[in-house]
This record gives structure tokens, C-alpha cells and sequence, in this order.
């Protein structure tokens, strides 16, 4: 009896690389009958159209200019703000924060949920005064982008005679 050949490269024989290559075929035949409802050649062209909406989808969102990104500022982080039970435990505290730093008078706090109370103000947000809005969206860009300064947020907020202005701009510095 011949021994199996043996390559220079590699001491796997010949032999043993056609059972691996046996157990290769007979593995992806296995495959390709658990997936009987996807035909392979249908899979070039949905990747191709999924590739097309991505584009597109960034091709629109690229274009997109916001006519007042201060605005859309605020309506994306003051829900996030709204959300930290440390500065709002409660909806007076949203609602008075909305008053105070905002200019938004929120009618009947106590019954309302707090998203509808959040919406309410992020929705409200879309009505403010651009002069004063440049100002509030630095201090709390400046506020939300450092937890140590979101903690003493809340541990200024408990003190008395806390003002919500005040501690914006003493925070923002």
C-alpha cells in the first residue's frame, strides 16, 4: 500500500482534502435546501436595488438644509434633557423650565403625561424668537455635552431661589 502524498507546504495529505472538500459539498447542499424560498440569482439584483435606496436616502439627507438649525437643535435635545429624572423629577419641573428659559406657558401640568408635556414644548419650540434661541442652544450644547456639569445642574436646582436662567448661563461659562 502507497502512503498518501504529502505537499512541501502543508502536512495535510491529499486524502484528507477531498473528505474536507466531500464535507464542504455536502454542507452548502444542506444549505441550499433550508433556503428553497431564496433564489440565488435573484440575490445580485436586491442587493443592487438595496444599495440604490441607501444612496438615495443619503443623497437626500445630504441636501437637506435646515432653515433654522437652532430649532432643530432644541428639538433634539430637549427630549433627551426632559428625559433625566434628576433635573425634571416631576412635570412642574418641565413645565416651569419651558416657562422660565423657553417663554412657553404649558396650561393644565398636572394632566398631561410627561411625553405629552415634552411634545407639547418640543412642538412649541418651532414658534421661538431666533435672537433669544442662539444664546439658550450654546448654553445647553455646552450643558448636555458634559455630565459633570448635567450633575451640577441638578444639585444647583435644588438649592433655593433656583433659577433656571441663571444657572444656564452660570453653567455655560
Amino acid at each position: 500500500m502507497t502512503e498518501p502524498k504529502k505537499t512541501r507546504r502543508s502536512s495535510v495529505t491529499d486524502e484528507t482534502k477531498v473528505k474536507y472538500a466531500i464535507d464542504f459539498i455536502e454542507e452548502l447542499s444542506w444549505l441550499l435546501d433550508s433556503k428553497k424560498k431564496l433564489k440565488l440569482n435573484e440575490i445580485p439584483d436586491i442587493l443592487r436595488s438595496q444599495m440604490l435606496t441607501d444612496s438615495f436616502v443619503l443623497s437626500a439627507a445630504d441636501k437637506y438644509a435646515s432653515p433654522n438649525p437652532n430649532i432643530h437643535y432644541l428639538i433634539g435635545v430637549l427630549p433627551r434633557l426632559f428625559q433625566d429624572t434628576k433635573l425634571f423629577p416631576k412635570n412642574e419641573d418641565i413645565a416651569s423650565f419651558a416657562k422660565d428659559v423657553l417663554g412657553i406657558e404649558v396650561a393644565r401640568v398636572e394632566k398631561r403625561s410627561k411625553y405629552e408635556l415634552i411634545g407639547l414644548v418640543v412642538c412649541e419650540c418651532n414658534e421661538l424668537n431666533d435672537s433669544k434661541l442662539e444664546d439658550m442652544v450654546n448654553a445647553l450644547s455646552a450643558i448636555t455635552t458634559s455630565t459633570e456639569k448635567i450633575s451640577k445642574f441638578a444639585e444647583a436646582k435644588k438649592l433655593t431661589g433656583f433659577s433656571w436662567n441663571e444657572a444656564i448661563r452660570k453653567l455655560s461659562e
